[in-house]
């Protein structure tokens, strides 16, 4: 599948807050080739305490719900973060 197409589909992601859409919001990056998918997230871009990223957490696991679900047809999909490169979807086995 095209990065095009893979943009277009998380256009329809919205972030629960503000009700933007995800790609509007720069918060996504797309990389495909015959490898793969894998969207790498900035959802934890200017959180520096841990109290902080516990309190988006659910903001968080919602988009990535939703990015699954838009996508639940792209094989070998990987969702990242892109600063922690901390690994969404697929969850390791051991997460439970």
């Amino acid at each position: 599948m095209r990065e095009e197409e893979i943009y277009a589909r998380l256009r329809k992601v919205k972030e629960p807050l503000t009700g933007e859409d995800i790609v509007g919001l720069n918060l996504v990056h797309v990389k495909a080739d015959e490898d793969g998918v894998v969207i790498y997230l900035r959802l934890t871009e200017g959180l520096s305490h841990p109290f902080q990223h516990a309190l988006s957490w659910p903001v968080q696991r919602r988009i990535v719900e939703e990015i699954v679900k838009a996508l639940s047809d792209v094989p070998n999909l990987e969702i990242l973060d892109m600063r922690t490169l901390q690994r969404y979807y697929p969850e390791d086995e051991d997460d439970g």
